[in-house]
C-alpha cells in the first residue's frame, strides 16, 4: 500500500528502509479488529526527526490488556532478532530488525488516550468515528529544575569524596575513567537543565541541547587514558569547572551550592594528598593548586606546575597537555 503523503512526509528524513518497515505495520494492524489508531509518536511527532531517530509508533487498542496478552507474538511479523518489552509497560517493546531498524512501540487504551503523555503524535489512521486527542500537558519546565540541579551538585560533592579512596589509593585508573565520566556527565546535565525551556526533543539529540559555549567547553574535557597522571589531572579539571560553572548555574537558578558537601569531599582529596581543584579565574585555563600535567603518550610519573595548559594534538593524533609558565 502507499502510505499517506502526511505520514510519508513525516518519516521522510528516516534512513531507507523505515517506510517499507512502517507500511508493513499499517497492512497488519488495519487487519486487527482489536486496534482502533496508529500513530507517530516521539521525535517524528515532534517534527524533528533526522537520520539517527527511530520509528516510534503509539498503537491504540480497544482492550489493550487484550493485545497486551499476547506479549511479543503480536510483532513477530516483522521477524525481529531483538525484543525487549518496555518495565512497567505492558504490550510496549522495543524491537531490532534483522537489518539493523529500530522500532518502539507503546500500547494504550482508547479511554488512555486523552490524558497520554505522548501529546505529539502523527495519525496513520483511526477507525474511531470521534476520536479523543491527547491534551497538552501545562507548562511544565518551563524554569529550571532547581531541586534536580541541587540533587546533582550534592552527589558530585559525593563522589569527590570516593574518588581519593577507591580511585586513587587502590590504582584503580579504569574506575578512574568512569569517575571522569560521571563528572562529566554532571556537567552536561547541570547545563542542560538550566537551558530550560527547551524545544521537545529527544535523548539522543545530546548535542542539540546545549549552547555552543557548553559545546565546547564539554569537548575541552578530554576522557584520560587510565593511569595515573591522566586520571587524577582531568578529575581536577572537571571538577574545577564544576565548582565554578556549575555553582553560578545552581545559584542563578535560585539552588544553594552543597559547600559542606563538597568540602566534605575535598577534605579526602588532601587526605590523600591530591591537588585542590580550584576553579581558573579565565574561562580557557582551569589551573588548580600544584596542577598535575601529564602526556597521554606515556605513563611518565607526573610532573606539577602552577598551570596546565591548553590541550594540543601532539603525532599520531594523540592527545597531550603540557606544562606552561
Amino acid at each position: 500500500m502507499t502510505l499517506d503523503p502526511a505520514v510519508a512526509g513525516a518519516i521522510a528524513d528516516l534512513p531507507d528502509g523505515y517506510a517499507q518497515l512502517l507500511d508493513r505495520v499499517v497492512v497488519r494492524l488495519q487487519d486487527d479488529g482489536r486496534v482502533a489508531a496508529l500513530w507517530l509518536g516521539g521525535s517524528i511527532g515532534r517534527g524533528v526527526a533526522d537520520t539517527g531517530s527511530d520509528l516510534d509508533l503509539i498503537v491504540t487498542a480497544y482492550e489493550p490488556s487484550v493485545v497486551a496478552a499476547d506479549g511479543a507474538v503480536v510483532w513477530d511479523f516483522l521477524d525481529p532478532v531483538w525484543t525487549y518489552e518496555i518495565a512497567g509497560m505492558a504490550g510496549s517493546f522495543a524491537l531490532l530488525t534483522r537489518s539493523g531498524l529500530r522500532i518502539d512501540i507503546v500500547l494504550e487504551g482508547v479511554a488512555e488516550t486523552g490524558s497520554s503523555p505522548y501529546v505529539h503524535r502523527v495519525v496513520v489512521f483511526d477507525r474511531r468515528p470521534d476520536p479523543v486527542l491527547p491534551q497538552a500537558i501545562g507548562a511544565e519546565g518551563d524554569r529550571p529544575d532547581m531541586a534536580r540541579m541541587e540533587g546533582i551538585a550534592a552527589e558530585f560533592g559525593r563522589q569527590l569524596a570516593i574518588f581519593p579512596d577507591a580511585v586513587v589509593a587502590r590504582g584503580d585508573w579504569l574506575l578512574g575513567q568512569e569517575a571522569v565520566h560521571n563528572c562529566r556527565r554532571f556537567l552536561y546535565e547541570l547545563y542542560v537543565i538550566s537551558n530550560a525551556p527547551l524545544p521537545p526533543m529527544g535523548v539522543k539529540q545530546w548535542s542539540a541541547k546545549l549552547t555552543a559555549g557548553q559545546q565546547r567547553r564539554l569537548s575541552s574535557l578530554l576522557p584520560p587514558v587510565a593511569d595515573r597522571a591522566a586520571v587524577v589531572a582531568a578529575m581536577c579539571e572537571v571538577a574545577a569547572v564544576i565548582r565554578a560553572e556549575g555553582r553560578a548555574l545552581v545559584e542563578r537558578a535560585g539552588g544553594v551550592w552543597p559547600d559542606e558537601i563538597v568540602q566534605a569531599g575535598l577534605a579526602r582529596w588532601a587526605a590523600r594528598g591530591l591537588p585542590d581543584p580550584v576553579p581558573g579565574r579565565d574561562g580557557n585555563v582551569w589551573p588548580w593548586h600544584r596542577a598535575v600535567t601529564w602526556n597521554r603518550r606515556s605513563s611518565a610519573t607526573p610532573t606539577t606546575s602552577p598551570i596546565a595548559s591548553p590541550v594540543t594534538r601532539g603525532t599520531a593524533g594523540r592527545w597531550s597537555r603540557v606544562a606552561t609558565g
